[in-house]
Formats: structure tokens, C-alpha cells, sequence
């Protein structure tokens, strides 16, 4: 595979919480960007290009480009390689989920679709990529933080906001690795033209590893709060979450997420690390996506 110099690069997802910060890492570097999306913009620099899957174009139309960056959810990856085509581009950056392999084995229905369905994409992500000659690399982000739109610390700085406390079930000390959204920006920019990273998936976490409780005691900490956990027994706990799962701003939280507050979830940077130079800061929730 032959990747020239990449000066023009679709985004399959622009508005995406990893669009933000990687948007102005693409033009720093002298990158042209197209942003694509699910609606046309008002012209000019934020204009938004749609993909029309049925008539094979983008409305307004883009002539070319020499990568796509897809920050869309994988399984929609099909659909990407059909843009890639059209645009003629050679190198492809997609996302999928470190939870592909930490909801195997899952008592949810839901989340074993979720992972059959991660598997699926990435089967056909490489394959096609192969057979069409294009170099492809898969970034799996371990919890994504920085835009406070995640499900994760977003959630937990929202509830220490409202009550001032956060209950933890007993026991839950399981490891987490939260990944600021523009260390994997600059994974994206790094990896673009990066040989190495070719054909190549890679597990991406943050900077440091904290058991669950401290991660919250960060989250108070940075808010200029005494942290307060309240443990609650485990039963009462998955009580508590069927009864909050029926309010929208919670309706997200289901009994598994609780159990897996007992498992390690965590990435080895190390492949990252020596392919292309990936070094993610250390756990920061006061540090948004500029």
C-alpha cells in the first residue's frame, strides 16, 4: 500500500465528541477538511457534506480526498469504504470500542448484538480495505471524556453536581482508564501518514489507571468538593439503578454497567506508544475539548 502525502481529509462524523478536537488538529498541520455529516451546513468553513447512499454521491459534492477519518459508530464502517471509493481515498482511519471485549460474555442481550456487531465490522473494515489496497487502522478507545457528552465521567460530574454525592456499590474497585477526546485526535493526526500503524488495530486508554472510587474522587475534587461516595449493598444498588433507569437522564444505566464496576477495564498503550508516539495526558475532568 502507497499513502502519498495526505493534504485532504474527509470526516465521517465531524460533530462527533473526537470531531471537535480533531478538526483543528487536521488544519494546524495545513490538512483540508471536509466535514461529513448528517445535515448540510450554512456554507463557507462549516459546511457539512451528505452522503447519499442510494445515489452513490455527496450532496454538495467533494471532488476527492486522500483519507477518510470515520468517527461514526463502526458498524456503519460499510457504508465509509463506499464514500472511500467514491473519493478515491487510500488511507482510512475508523473507531470502534474497547467494549467490544469487555461486554463479551454479558447476561444483556443488547450487549452481546453490541459486540457481535463491533466483530462484524471489523472483519469487514480489514477485509475490504485489503482487497481494495487501502491502508486501514482501527483505533478501540478505552471511556472517552473531554466533551461532557459522554455516559461515563460526564454522567458522574452531572450527579455530583445535582446531589453533591455519589453512591458506589461495596466493593466496586474495579480500574478504569479514561482517554481525553484530543489525545485521540492527535492519535488520528500522528497515525494518518504513519506506516507502521497500516493494517493495525489498537487499544487506546488514557494516561492512568484509577480504581472506580478514586476516578470519583477526582471528579469531586475537581469540582471543589469534599468527596463523598455513599457505599450501598449490591442488591439495593441494582435496585436503585432499575428505578433511575426509568427517568430519561438515566434511562442509559442498566444493571450490567453495574457489574462491570468490579472489572478492570483498561488498555496496553504501549503498541501505541512505540508505532507512532502516542502519549495521552493523565486524568483531567476540568479539561474540556477546546
Amino acid at each position: 500500500m502507497v499513502v502519498r502525502s495526505i493534504r485532504r481529509v474527509g470526516v465521517v462524523g465531524a460533530a462527533s465528541q473526537v470531531g471537535q478536537a480533531l478538526l483543528p488538529r487536521l488544519a494546524a498541520q495545513g490538512i483540508r477538511v471536509c466535514r461529513i455529516g448528517r445535515e448540510t451546513g450554512l456554507g463557507g468553513a462549516e459546511r457539512v457534506h451528505v452522503y447519499d447512499a442510494d445515489r452513490g454521491c455527496f450532496e454538495p459534492p467533494i471532488d476527492a480526498a486522500d483519507a477518510l477519518v470515520s468517527l461514526a459508530p463502526l458498524p456503519t464502517i460499510g457504508v465509509v469504504l463506499d464514500m472511500a471509493r467514491l473519493l478515491g481515498a487510500r488511507r482510512v482511519i475508523a473507531f470502534g470500542s474497547t467494549g467490544r471485549f469487555s461486554k463479551v460474555g454479558s447476561s444483556s442481550a443488547l450487549e452481546l448484538d453490541f459486540v457481535a456487531q463491533q466483530e462484524q465490522a471489523e472483519r469487514l473494515f480489514s477485509s475490504r480495505c485489503e482487497a481494495a489496497g487501502v491502508a486501514w487502522t482501527l483505533f478501540r478507545p478505552t471511556m472517552i471524556y473531554g466533551a461532557d457528552a459522554d455516559q461515563s465521567v460526564a454522567f458522574v460530574k452531572a450527579m455530583v453536581g445535582r446531589f453533591g454525592f455519589f453512591p458506589i456499590p461495596w466493593g466496586a474497585t474495579g480500574l478504569r482508564q479514561p482517554v481525553h477526546l484530543d489525545d485521540l485526535a492527535a492519535a488520528c493526526v500522528s497515525a494518518l501518514e504513519c506506516e507502521r500503524t497500516f493494517g493495525r488495530a489498537y487499544n487506546l486508554g488514557g494516561g492512568e489507571v484509577l480504581r472506580f472510587p478514586d476516578l470519583v474522587r477526582r471528579i469531586f475534587e475537581a469540582a471543589h468538593r469534599r468527596p463523598m461516595l455513599v457505599p450501598v449493598p449490591l442488591t439495593l444498588f441494582y435496585l436503585a439503578v432499575a428505578a433511575a433507569s426509568k427517568f430519561a437522564g438515566a434511562a442509559f444505566v442498566r444493571r450490567e454497567m453495574v457489574d462491570r464496576m468490579y472489572q478492570d477495564l483498561v488498555a496496553d498503550n504501549q503498541p501505541a506508544r512505540e508505532d507512532f508516539d502516542y502519549a495521552p495526558r493523565r486524568f483531567s475532568p476540568t479539561q474540556n475539548a477546546s
